[in-house]
């Protein structure tokens, strides 16, 4: 997990007890403005997850990777944004030949449970997708992450 050093950091440090004490995972912090650190764990990584609101407005246009290089083809790369369909992150990452994802498949499940706790019904999914103009994958990706 990678954080800005800002009057939040407390909050990403308890983040990362949780996490360590409730699952198997293995999870460190850093400090985001260490561009080494970050280009070596995304070396080491199999999927880059940009969960933050850069990306969006107001910080439409910019992204918490400097360049393209911190990539490489087989990288998966999500974004949770969804407006701009393709935020900087994700335009960097197909310039790099990463398989990407932006935010729309999220929003549109955690709208699905949403309106299921409202309504005790579920949304039609295949006509929400085709609304949207979401063609998702999961299935692709998955099979591609299998095989590394």
């Amino acid at each position: 997990i990678f954080n800005i050093k800002d009057k939040f950091w407390a909050n990403a440090e308890e983040t990362v007890k949780k996490i360590r004490e409730n699952t198997d995972c293995i999870v460190n912090l850093y400090d985001l403005d260490d561009k080494g650190k970050l280009r070596e764990e995304i070396a080491d990584s199999y999927l880059f997850a940009q969960a933050t609101g850069v990306g969006m407005k107001p910080l439409e246009g910019q992204s918490v990777v400097p360049d393209e290089t911190f990539f490489r083809p087989d990288l998966i790369v999500t974004d949770t944004v969804y407006a701009p369909r393709e935020t900087e992150t994700l335009r960097l990452a197909k310039k790099a030949g990463c398989k990407t994802m932006n935010g729309l498949g999220m929003m549109l499940f955690q709208g699905d449970a949403a309106f299921h706790l409202w309504t005790g019904k579920h949304m039609l999914i295949d006509h929400m997708k085709e609304v949207l103009f979401v063609n998702l994958r999961y299935d692709v990706l998955l099979k591609n992450t299998e095989n590394q």
